[in-house]
């Protein structure tokens, strides 16, 4: 059983723009001496909650901080869940592509919310063998890639994602990573390279050939 496990942001869609916004209306009314701005979190992208309480709320208390994410997340998942976002280009037409060959599935380090909202809008559910996040499990991107290959039986498994987080999370659970080079981040290594969402129909052939 070979499967193709995506990454979220900046692999299959785009939220900066409306996450952005949100970050700030939060920020505004309630800690007006930090603001978000889309390259602060395009280089954040990838990061799990700690992640951002660690390197955004610099000097704030931890626990304002984690009132402020909770109220950000919370934001974000209600409007993703009634708008939706950006995909990328052709990601719904491929992936129903991909399902006749393959198995796919979502590793994120996004809250749980936020991937259900996402799979919910676009009625992405059924697609999907199977999907696992940080909001979810305390595991790491890695350990959660191998949970999921693991509960499913996949024998051949790649990882698609845009940053080095993705990158990192490939090497650990020892399988081939193909960057997603029109997202959000920068690489050191990769197995291959996509430039749009589609080609990752060649970059699969390429990698789960017998």
């Amino acid at each position: 059983m070979k499967a193709i496990i995506f990454d979220l942001d900046g692999t299959l869609w785009d939220t900066s723009d409306t996450v952005v916004e949100i970050w700030n209306a939060v920020l505004s009314e309630k800690c007006p001496r930090l603001k978000m701005t889309k390259e602060i979190m395009s280089s954040m992208m990838g990061k799990n909650k700690a992640g951002f309480i660690d390197d955004f709320f610099i000097g704030i208390e931890k626990s304002t901080a984690e009132q402020l994410i909770e109220e950000i997340f919370a934001r974000e998942q209600k409007h993703i869940r009634q708008h939706g976002a950006k995909l990328y280009d052709n990601v719904i037409e491929t992936l129903k592509i991909l399902k006749q060959k393959y198995k796919i599935a979502i590793v994120s380090n996004c809250q749980s919310g936020y991937l259900n909202s996402f799979l919910e809008y676009y009625n992405l559910k059924e697609l999907f063998t199977d999907y696992e996040c940080a909001g979810s499990s305390p595991l790491s991107k890695g350990e959660n890639i191998e949970l999921v290959i693991k509960r499913n039986g996949f024998e051949k498994a790649i990882y698609v994602g845009d940053t080095k987080s993705d990158e990192n999370a490939a090497r650990e659970a020892c399988i081939p990573f193909v960057y997603a080079s029109y997202g959000f981040g920068e690489v050191e290594s990769y197995d291959c390279v996509i430039n749009s969402f589609e080609e990752i129909k060649v970059a699969a052939e390429n990698l789960l050939k017998d």
